[in-house]
């Protein structure tokens, strides 16, 4: 399974490219738009753990709940 965290303010996440892995990826199972966040937020922001860590880990707990 595959889930896509992407921010509006990336420069490394075009909107056209990130439209089309939502196209292309046969696995996919969540998608979540960070409305105010940017490519380094995902390390450096202090709340990155309430806005995009604890829904990973709860993915991965819920699809692979014996690691």
């Amino acid at each position: 399974p595959t889930a896509i965290f992407w921010p509006r303010d990336d420069w490394l996440a075009d909107p056209d490219d990130v439209a089309f892995i939502f196209d292309n990826i046969k696995n996919l199972i969540s998608g979540k738009y960070i409305y105010d966040y940017n490519h380094l937020d995902f390390v450096w922001a202090i709340i990155a753990n309430k806005i995009i860590y604890q829904g990973l880990i709860t993915q991965m707990q819920k699809y692979h709940p014996e690691k």
